[in-house]
């Protein structure tokens, strides 16, 4: 029987009820399990490691090298310093007083060396301390034999400023501040640059070099997984130790290809030699068996027992289903018409248009009719003849929510993770039936095999929760 959509009323405690912002807002992919995922896989991470290491080596280098240039470095720029003070005292000294003026401005302009009269009320800061000035102070004190000042900033000018006696007068000279400046200069810097690039060009081929082996093998997996041995790994190129793992891979593809072949007949000979023989006693029981109930009870037996073979052999289907743009308001009219006339099923839908979703139309409506039928075999509401069963649709951000809900008992809490599992039946808690215990595992079986994900709960006021998520087109896996 059908529901009206309109008769129904949406339950708040029930997950089935339309998605609000908030709802939406999860969804959405976080920013962090992306970066999470890219720095996760084998690739980036043998990337990042070399180029971790690469710039530790390179750092190390450099900072080794501006250790072992210090030295030379403050002898250079102090004998540059000391030449310029002996130099400029000689001119000074032994100049006629005429020239003088001519001399201190043909330094300044030629030169930049600035000589300035010290006095009492000049305000200086003296040099700011690193372990290369501090050397350098104490190399050109022992070269002059006396104790100067030096000042980064003199009468709010900065500068390389050194305070020194001529003649018993005080003197500011005034220096360029790069004479001093330690630098490794714009040639290192280019070839710092060159080094860091080629480590990273590096790290990515010999990271490549790595993973791609080991991208081929999970590729080959996923497709030996999903019933797939056409495609076999190489043999004959790369190292030894690839060879080799590949030689086994293939082996182990083609030993399982043989066992599905074999399973394969198998299951066709166990459908063909069973079923024939049942049909025949259901024939024979029909015309022979003159007890209408007697009658009755057998042939219940033999639909029973071709039942149970129906959803061994569904369960142990392995072929994968072509994934294609399915429309999931189709697949629930389906199952609406197929149990318009069943009383015992009462539907209630509440269906608005959704996108279409990545699935298989066949596997999608043997989904559906699973979960309806685990539903009416298990789950009769309390006080009715019938199972009333809600399917209801729920548009994503990338995906499509399909709930079917019962009214029955429900299921104990520490059962739900084992519903799942073959051959398990929670009976115990819902209403007692003869069955396989393989409905939910073939849900599962099929929903996973379309990219989808399964989920069981308890609604909050009785009967089983069931939500499948399916992919939208051009969506990654859920």
């Amino acid at each position: 029987m059908y529901s009206s959509p309109t008769a129904q009323k949406a339950d708040p405690g029930d997950s089935t009820a339309p998605l609000n912002g908030a709802t939406r807002r999860t969804w959405a992919v976080h920013p962090l399990r992306w970066i999470g995922g890219v720095f996760g896989r084998l690739y980036w991470r043998t990337f990042l490691l070399i180029v971790l290491l690469v710039s530790a080596s390179l750092t190390t280098w450099f900072q080794s090298f501006r250790l072992l240039e210090l030295g030379p470095q403050v002898d250079q720029i102090s004998k540059q310093v000391t030449s310029v003070i002996d130099l400029t005292r000689l001119a000074l000294i032994h100049a006629d007083p005429q020239y003088r003026l001519a001399l201190l401005h043909d330094l300044g302009e030629k030169e930049g060396i600035y000589i300035y009269p010290r006095s009492s009320s000049d305000v200086w800061i003296p040099m700011n301390h690193t372990a290369f000035t501090d050397r350098l102070e104490r190399a050109v004190d022992s070269r002059l034999k006396e104790q100067l000042d030096f000042a980064d900033v003199v009468n709010s000018r900065p500068g390389l400023w050194i305070g020194f006696r001529i003649a018993g007068d005080d003197y500011w000279l005034l220096l360029d501040r790069s004479r001093i400046d330690p630098s490794l200069g714009e040639t290192w810097i280019t070839w710092g640059v060159i080094a860091t690039l080629l480590g990273l060009i590096g790290a990515a081929i010999i990271a490549s070099f790595v993973n791609r082996p080991l991208r081929d093998l999970r590729l080959a997996t996923a497709r030996v997984g999903a019933g797939n041995y056409s495609h076999m790994l190489d043999e004959h190129s790369g190292m030894r130790e690839i060879r080799e793992v590949n030689r086994g891979f293939n082996r182990m593809a083609r030993s399982l290809q043989e066992v599905e072949e074999e399973r394969a007949l198998m299951l066709a000979g166990i459908s063909h030699d069973i079923r024939t023989p049942l049909a025949r006693l259901r024939l024979e029981a029909e015309l022979s068996v003159p007890d209408e109930q007697a009658r009755a009870n057998i042939v219940d037996d033999i639909e029973q027992a071709d039942r149970i073979i129906s959803n061994f052999l569904e369960y142990a289907r392995d072929a994968q289903p072509k994934i294609e743009p399915v429309d999931l308001n189709a697949a629930v009219d389906f199952v609406r018409d197929r149990y318009q006339k069943d009383e015992t099923v009462v539907l209630h839908l509440r269906s608005p248009q959704v996108p279409p979703v990545q699935a298989n139309a066949l596997e999608l409506q043997r989904v559906l009719v699973n979960l309806v039928e685990n539903a009416k075999r298990y789950a009769l509401t309390p006080g009715e003849v019938h199972t009333d069963i809600d399917i209801s649709l729920q548009p994503g951000v990338d995906s499509v929510l399909l709930t079917v809900r019962d009214h029955g008992p429900g299921v104990p809490d520490e059962q739900l993770g084992q519903l799942t599992q073959p051959f398990f039946r929670g009976d115990r808690a819902r209403t007692a039936a003869v069955g396989t215990g393989l409905g939910l595992s073939i849900v599962e079986k099929s929903v996973t095999s379309m990219g989808g994900r399964l989920e069981l709960a308890n609604a909050g006021d009785g009967g089983l929760l069931v939500r499948i998520w399916l992919r939208q087109r051009g969506a990654a896996s859920i």
